[in-house]
């Protein structure tokens, strides 16, 4: 009887292991992915301010991110000390950034 019980412990934990890999979950994290990553294109070269930790604001052209989404690249990013014309900003450490898409007519 303790080692059936064992084996659906066992069964369970497998079970509940792979219940993220199911097809319906799998789908649906390939859709938000695709989503995502045509936000992230559609937004390139698009005016973008940014507010980081310390209550710093900055400006810059948004030109991309890398692949796993750690740092951003800006053009001409304009910080209280000056113009930065090529700049990496870690997303640890942006709190928000602002995109403003309407003002292109799209």
């Amino acid at each position: 009887m303790i080692e059936k019980e064992e084996e659906n412990v066992e069964s369970n934990e497998k079970n509940s292991e792979l219940d993220f890999a199911t097809p319906e979950k799998q789908e649906a994290r390939a859709y938000l992915r695709e989503r995502f990553l045509r936000v992230i294109t559609g937004i390139v070269g698009e005016k973008a301010k940014f507010n980081l930790y310390e209550n710093s604001n900055v400006a810059g052209e948004f030109r991309g991110s890398d692949v796993n989404c750690s740092e951003v690249f800006v053009r001409n990013l304009q910080t209280p000390l000056g113009v930065v014309p090529e700049a990496i900003l870690r997303v640890n450490d942006i709190v928000s950034m602002n995109v403003d898409i309407k003002s292109n007519g799209r």
